[in-house]
């Protein structure tokens, strides 16, 4: 009994840390350096030259990103995202960024975080594409 109680301790212990640092680092400006497309067959795309920037506060993102990656060279596939004081928050545990949108929000699932780099992914239902940013505090 003792043993399950000590890990039950641990667990919430360091859930709350994981929450509270992502809650700590994750505000501020950040610059799209990268975008990671997976279409819905599984073929994978990049493009290094993404412009754009997110700002995020406390309870609020805003900013877009522009991309553009070829298509296996038979042609070019040009998208964007938008957030437009779009209302965010972290899940419980703070492994996910919920963004707000008139209908739905998404679970971004943050990959990295930390005081220089912010790396996010969450699934586009209707593109079908898992659309991944690397960006970089300004």
């Amino acid at each position: 009994m003792k043993k399950i109680f000590l890990i039950f301790l641990l667990t919430s212990i360091f859930a709350c840390s994981k929450y509270r640092y992502n809650e700590k680092q994750l505000p501020g400006f950040w610059t799209v350096q990268t975008v990671r497309i997976e279409d819905g067959e599984g073929f994978v795309f990049f493009d290094s030259l993404a412009t754009g920037s997110f700002l995020i506060d406390a309870a609020k993102m805003s900013g877009n990103a522009n991309y553009t990656y070829s298509y296996f060279g038979q042609y070019d596939v040009s998208d964007a995202v938008i957030f437009d004081q779009s209302a965010c928050s972290l899940s419980s545990g703070g492994d996910f960024l919920l963004i707000e949108r008139a209908t739905d929000t998404l679970q971004a699932k943050i990959i990295v975080l930390s005081s220089k780099h912010l790396t996010f992914e969450y699934y586009d239902y209707l593109q079908y594409r898992l659309k991944r940013f690397s960006c970089a505090r300004n």
